[in-house]
């Protein structure tokens, strides 16, 4: 995939505000692909602000690749735009009811990602979890995230704080779709978590 492919294939799904990059569906050769870009952004904060967020996403995509409810990357098509699978699905909706399957296989995709050494930092907006078209979790936009080297000292120190926002804003999803599904533990964990949150510098 190329440039070219870009501009003469693709469907705006998404454009992106400031730095962060445009979604873009396109379709070659039979199949349809996910690509972020920032080329379109203007010249100072593509080469700055945008530059930055599509290298670390790309990296931390590359990092959790082979992991089931992640989208796979696929390929760097330039310094400013890379390709990933296109997970076929919907948001959560606002009154979407989930069921305690679903609940069950996001933890297990965020266990996974966390066992990598990744925190997303942004799993309370709702439209960063998807339910692909066989009702299966998807985690996407990890436009927020931050990835920590394995014996890092920042990994040792910030990372188990950065999971614990990550669980909060999972069991806040839990809590507003499927409140019925909550266990005691859960619920006294987030009543802890949304007191300290407003503590949370990224409010």
């Amino acid at each position: 995939m190329n440039r070219k492919d870009i501009e003469k294939n693709s469907i705006c799904l998404v454009r992106g505000r400031f730095g962060k990059p445009d979604l873009n569906r396109v379709e070659t050769e039979g199949h349809a692909f996910m690509v972020k870009d920032v080329r379109r952004r203007n010249f100072f904060l593509r080469w700055t602000l945008g530059l930055w967020l599509i290298d670390k996403e790309w990296k931390i995509y590359s990092r959790l690749k082979g992991l089931k409810g992640i989208p796979q990357p696929v390929e760097r098509i330039d310094r400013f735009a890379f390709a990933m699978e296109y997970i076929p699905g919907k948001a959560v909706g606002r009154s979407e009811a989930l069921s305690a399957s679903f609940f069950l296989e996001l933890e297990r995709v965020l266990g996974e990602v966390h066992s990598r050494g990744v925190v997303h930092m942004d799993l309370r907006h709702k439209g960063n979890i998807l339910v692909s078209d066989k009702g299966e979790p998807f985690l996407i936009d990890f436009n927020s995230s931050f990835s920590f080297r394995e014996n890092g000292i920042l990994r040792r120190f910030l990372f188990p704080l950065f999971q614990w926002v990550d669980v909060g804003g999972l069991l806040k999803l839990k809590e507003r779709a499927s409140p019925n599904l909550m266990a005691p533990g859960e619920l006294d964990f987030l009543k802890r978590f949304n007191k300290l949150r407003k503590l949370w510098i990224f409010n």
